[in-house]
């Protein structure tokens, strides 16, 4: 070969340094994404590994593949958190930590219970105590959600917000087993099911949880859930609470809701960037979304009107139109921001 003849040069393709599943990601995943990403069991040519005539994948043929919402390619979708079991557990031990402080210190060091006012005690049993019911609602409706969700990201959101509901419905009875031990004569554990189901101003929100039981529909029932019914709740029944519970001197229920409040504002980040991201999917979910807010509308709207007014009978100044104002605002700060920038 001739000193000066040119040598073909093989170029090497540079070899993929991600895992292919992820797609052009440009980088390496994060722990996040290594453990969320694909877990999702009720997605694939087989899901559930059974049978298409099995119930449960006839009932995802029809409650999420044939909703009107298109959200096949919802990967894209991250929660803003980035929430994994390890990070969440870390997380949850810390503020159960705060509220085992609060408990030693209002209680056994001191005996605030025991000085709770008449006023104070008749707060908390109109209002709080027969939460346990609202909480277990939203628990089940928020597993349903995952079990229902397109993607393992969803799908993750929607578990921990599932255990959000569950320490709060644990909380909830701690205080009110506490309660009944300090007033033995108040009804504290045993007059709860009569409130719930009996009292006029919790008619709204029961009829709003149980009505949120039957949207098999996934679309209906995040939007139901995640929009509407559990934020109107988390505004009356954490926010708005614990301000009159520090109104009537009830430091501890005022810190402890407030803590519990921390979780909902979780909830609402990861539900925002949901919705953007369904409404990039698909350029007719943004109207599909925005329907299904105007059809459960009435029903945050009851809860607000009703729930404004069962706070405001045990309140010693708020009156009803405040606290009312008050969770209208929270709630429709959330939906636009939700609607912010989400496209047509």
């Amino acid at each position: 070969m001739s000193p000066t003849a040119s040598v073909p040069i093989t170029l090497r393709s540079r070899r993929v340094k991600t895992w292919s599943s992820f797609g052009a990601l440009g980088r390496k995943p994060n722990e996040y994404e290594i453990v969320t990403h694909g877990m999702n069991h009720t997605i694939g040519a087989t899901p559930l590994e059974m049978g298409p005539d099995v119930h449960g994948n006839r009932w995802l043929l029809k409650h999420r593949d044939g909703i009107a919402l298109k959200a096949s390619g919802l990967d894209a979708f991250r929660d803003p958190d980035r929430m994994t079991y390890r990070k969440y557990t870390q997380a949850m031990d810390e503020q159960e930590t705060y509220i085992d402080g609060l408990l030693l210190h209002y209680g056994e060091v001191q005996h605030s219970d025991r000085a709770l006012s008449p006023a104070a005690l008749d707060l908390l049993a109109a209002g709080m105590t027969p939460t346990r019911y609202l909480g277990h609602g939203l628990q089940m409706i928020s597993a349903y959600v995952q079990q229902l969700a397109h993607s393992s990201y969803l799908a993750n959101c929607a578990a921990f917000q599932t255990a959000d509901q569950l320490r709060r419905v644990q909380r909830v009875a701690y205080r009110t087993r506490q309660l009944a031990d300090a007033h033995p004569g108040r009804g504290f554990g045993t007059s709860e099911s009569q409130s719930w189901e009996a009292d006029a101003d919790w008619q709204a929100v029961r009829e709003a949880i149980e009505i949120l039981l039957v949207a098999f529909d996934w679309d209906h029932a995040f939007v139901g859930l995640n929009l509407v019914i559990k934020p109107v709740a988390d505004e009356l029944f954490l926010k708005a609470f614990a301000d009159l519970a520090r109104e009537h001197g009830d430091e501890l229920d005022a810190l402890i809701s407030e803590n519990l409040y921390l979780d909902a504002l979780r909830s609402r980040r990861w539900t925002v960037d949901a919705y953007r991201a369904l409404v990039e999917a698909d350029p007719g979910n943004g109207a599909v979304l925005r329907k299904h807010i105007s059809q459960w509308r009435p029903y945050g709207e009851k809860m607000i009107a009703s729930g404004s007014r069962l706070l405001a009978r045990r309140a010693l100044a708020t009156k009803a139109p405040t606290i009312a104002d008050r969770a209208e605002t929270g709630w429709s700060a959330l939906l636009a921001e939700a609607d912010r920038g989400a496209g047509a």
